[in-house]
């Protein structure tokens, strides 16, 4: 009976306090929490490289990062010397050869990473001294060979290669290079043309000019003792020679004096890329800091601002919609940005820019002031449980000349900031009569639409060159059936084609060292089997016998959806092309520019298109809509090349499915035309 009443009592008190809360206000925020960053030390070597320890036993791990902090340097006709010089660091030393250098730092299940810029290592606190003597090592004794400057180079070229119809890629260098010129380190990109430029010398010249201590600070955070981690260093960074600090003048970069629309037309683009914004001159060290940043959270920060808000949730244009407020000693910016469907692009622009405005206008309301708050105490509090965070800090402190209690009161700067003061920075630095919107899209579907908008356009090259209006007109001519019969001309002629019952190919690939196999059988009418194998084990295989289908992976035996199904049934197996001719919903799509090709583009499926090469009249490329996870559609192409003859039809004997950087290249090894062939070998398994 004692407890109870001991447990009435609790539950009446409870009660009485929750009934006592006002819900229909959110709780005001408390307090800043106070915050404990360690207590750095520090010293300069006589080289004038600056070190920063910041002792910290929790765990016994130590972590160390260099950061070189050179000026904006302008690399011009040479672009993308710093990041071949970054891929070849670390590839062992004058001391130690890659394979050991490498193979030792897995033993110690350590990390070490060097580039052009400085580096960071990581290990447990009993590999530590080596594993930082391995840095040292791998930064003042690199080993810059032939072989290895040839090998980054290429990849760094098959890179190049693989971004140029990269519609966000694209989208991100143009923007930098409007923004900043061409002539300004922000402003520039690797090109093909200056990786070519780029020899082992210039590699060798840039690491001279730029690898020197006396203009960079090596920070160690972790289970360490001062005074041994001390004398570490300068036995390890001691010896690193100091050089001629680089001094280079940043051209002046403008923003525009009237807002603006810059178009560049990709004619693969499934989505408009936009971005929306201005230069602002801002550093960590302005007191505005605090509330642009804090204003920024509310207008794009989150899945929960306005902008995401607006054109997600409430017009459904995008997937997604944010801004940023980069701060810099240099220069900063801002930009709002979205990837919106072709047909609501002036819409999504006239929404992002009507956001601006609102909150230049009326500012923010103290509910989303609060939120913000918590959202940067909450992110701040989980970055200091990271060594490599405080390590930053520090940094941070000594680099942009911060004030020693810079961190310690981050939280109390952010807490202090008012309404009005998130108000005043976006009204001082959102300049919404000078922003410049970028759009690179398919012009054919979105530039007549843009047009109609109170913004003149300018329209700019892929590499962003300014450029004239394209000319989205169809030559004339041009039609289904001229592109359909050019290429069953190119090929052998209708007659001959006609002629095809069936076709067996045999083709194989390279996957990661290993012999990826691929045999595909088609026959009248809209019959397939296709199986991929690697090492004898058959890794799928799909049948489809005319009416039905099924599709076989690791083991799982699955019938074919419904909608490719329909696609079988329509199709003209062994060659297509037959069938779309007298298809009414393929429709001419367009004419594009690709690899020095004019090509005739044919839509043969709502999410699928077909692109045939104007002066050979041969298939180019087949490129699929494919819904990705979060539901957008990304573009995935296969190309066809090295047309062959076989018995008076060209066939390609390349395939190749690009696949990020890298590519699928199926190579033809035996070809054969009218096979013997029976229903026997299109049997569906249930």
């Amino acid at each position: 009976m004692k407890y109870l009443k001991v447990i009435l009592l609790i539950l009446f008190t409870v009660n009485v306090t929750y009934s006592q809360i006002d819900r229909s206000k959110p709780p005001k925020a408390g307090p800043a929490p106070s915050i404990d960053l360690g207590n750095p030390k520090s010293f300069v070597l006589d080289n004038g490289l600056k070190v920063i320890v910041v002792e910290n036993n929790k765990l016994p791990r130590a972590y160390a990062n260099l950061d070189i902090d050179n000026y904006p340097d302008y690399e011009g006709d040479i672009k993308g010397v710093s990041s071949l010089l970054g891929a070849m660091m670390g590839n062992g030393t004058k001391n130690q050869s890659k394979d050991s250098y490498n193979e030792e730092v897995d033993y110690m299940g350590a990390t070490l990473v060097l580039s052009a810029s400085g580096g960071y290592v990581s290990s447990l606190k009993r590999y530590f001294p080596r594993i930082l003597e391995m840095m040292a090592d791998g930064l003042i004794n690199p080993k810059f060979t032939k072989e290895d400057f040839e090998r980054e180079k290429n990849v760094a070229l098959e890179g190049i290669k693989s971004i140029e119809k990269d519609v966000q890629t694209i989208a991100n260098r143009v923007h930098s290079k409007l923004r900043f010129g061409d002539n300004h380190p922000f402003g520039e990109f690797e090109t093909i043309e200056s990786l070519n430029n780029i020899s082992l010398k210039d590699i060798q010249n840039y690491y001279k000019k730029f690898a020197i201590p006396n203009n960079a600070y090596l920070t160690v955070v972790g289970d360490v003792q001062y005074d041994e981690i001390k004398s570490l260093i300068e036995s390890l960074f001691g010896d690193w020679k100091k050089g001629k600090k680089s001094s280079y003048t940043l051209p002046q970069a403008n923003n525009l004096d009237n807002v603006e629309i810059n178009f560049v037309d990709m004619s693969n683009a499934v989505q408009s890329e936009i971005y929306v914004g201005n230069l602002m001159d801002i550093s960590m060290t302005n007191p505005d800091y605090f509330a642009l940043k804090l204003g920024n959270q509310i207008l794009g920060g989150s899945s929960t601002a306005r902008l995401f808000m607006n054109l997600r949730e409430d017009k459904g244009f995008t997937y997604g919609s944010y801004s940023s407020a980069s701060t810099s000693r240099f220069k900063g910016s801002f930009t709002a940005s979205a990837s919106v469907r072709n047909e609501v692009t002036d819409s999504a622009i006239t929404e992002i820019i009507k956001e601006i405005n609102l909150i230049s206008k009326e500012g923010v309301t103290d509910e989303e002031l609060d939120a913000a708050k918590e959202k940067y105490v909450g992110s701040f509090i989980m970055s200091t449980e990271q060594p490599s965070t405080i390590a930053n800090f520090a940094t941070n402190i000594s680099k942009f000349n911060l004030p020693e209690n810079f961190y310690e009161k981050y939280l109390e700067n952010f807490q202090s900031v008012t309404t009005d003061d998130v108000k005043r920075v976006i009204n001082k630095y959102l300049l919404k009569d000078n922003l410049r919107v970028l759009v690179v899209g398919k012009g054919q579907d979105v530039l007549s639409s843009l047009e109609k908008m109170p913004y003149n356009i300018n329209y700019y090259d892929k590499e962003g060159n300014a450029t004239e209006k394209p000319d989205f007109s169809t030559p004339s001519g041009i039609t289904v059936e001229s592109v359909l019969n050019n290429y069953l001309n190119a090929i052998g002629g209708i007659d001959k084609v006609a002629e095809i019952n069936a076709i067996s190919t045999l083709a194989e690939a390279e996957v990661q060292g290993m012999k990826l196999q691929m045999i595909d059988i088609k026959a009248k009418p809209n019959k397939l089997v296709m199986m991929m194998m690697m090492m004898g084990n058959t890794m799928m295989k799909m049948v489809f016998d005319g009416e039905k289908g099924s599709l076989n992976q690791q083991g799982m035996n699955n019938p074919l959806p419904d909608d490719q199904v329909q696609k079988m049934i329509n199709s003209t197996l062994p060659f297509e092309e037959i069938g779309w001719l007298n298809d009414e919903n393929v429709k001419f799509s367009s004419v594009e520019e690709e690899d020095g090709k004019t090509l005739h583009v044919l839509q043969v499926f709502d999410n699928s298109f077909v692109s045939y090469d104007a002066e050979t009249g041969l298939k180019y490329k087949m490129t699929e809509l494919v819904e990705m996870p979060d539901g957008s559609r990304s573009p995935q192409s296969t190309y066809f090349e090295d047309y062959r003859d076989v018995n008076g039809i060209l066939f390609p004997y390349v395939v190749k499915i690009p696949m990020g950087p890298q590519s699928l290249d199926m190579n033809v090894i035996n070809l054969t035309l009218n096979p013997e062939v029976s229903d026997t070998d299109f049997i569906v398994e249930n």
